[in-house]
C-alpha cells in the first residue's frame, strides 16, 4: 500500500508546491537520518540532491550501518536516482544500487512551518541498510 501511495505521489509533480517550500528545483539539498540498529550500532541514510531539470533533482543516496563508538562503517551502499515534489508538501524519490536493488524515500514538509528543517521521512524496506523512518535534518548540503 505504501509503495502505491509513493508511486502516486511521485507521478504527479506540483510546480506550485515547489514555489512555496524550500528546497526549490534550482537548489541542491541534503537530508540526513540516523536510527539505532541492533548491537549498539547505528543505521544512517544521506540523500544528496542537485538540480536536474525543471521539476526534478538527481540524487545520490548513501545508507549503511556504523559503530557510533568508533565511527567505523560496518556496511555501506550507494545508489543514484531522481526526486521530485508532489501535491502534498514534501518530496520523494527512487534510487537504484549497483547490485540491482531499488529503494525509495519520502520526506514530509509542513506548509504552515516552511522554515522547519527537522523533517519526518521514510525509506522503504527494499534496502535494509537504510534507516526505516524518523526525523532527519534537511540542509543545503554545504
Amino acid at each position: 500500500m505504501r509503495a502505491a501511495i509513493l508511486a502516486l505521489v511521485l507521478a504527479s509533480p506540483s510546480v506550485a508546491a515547489a514555489n512555496d517550500l524550500w528546497p526549490t528545483f534550482d537548489s541542491g539539498w541534503r537530508w540526513a537520518l540516523t536510527e539505532p540498529a541492533p548491537g549498539g550500532l547505528r543505521r544512517f541514510g544521506y540523500i544528496d540532491a542537485e538540480p536536474a531539470g525543471p521539476s526534478t533533482w538527481r540524487v545520490r543516496v548513501e545508507c549503511g550501518i556504523e559503530d557510533p563508538r568508533t565511527g567505523r562503517v560496518v556496511r555501506r551502499v550507494v545508489g543514484t536516482g531522481q526526486s521530485t515534489r508532489a501535491r502534498m508538501p514534501g518530496f520523494g524519490g527512487r534510487f537504484e544500487l549497483p547490485d540491482g536493488r531499488f529503494g525509495s524515500f519520502i520526506v514530509t514538509q509542513d506548509a504552515t512551518e516552511p522554515e522547519n528543517l527537522d523533517l519526518y521521512g521514510e525509506f522503504d524496506e527494499g534496502v535494509p541498510e537504510c534507516p526505516r523512518r524518523g526525523r532527519g535534518a534537511l540542509s543545503s548540503g554545504d
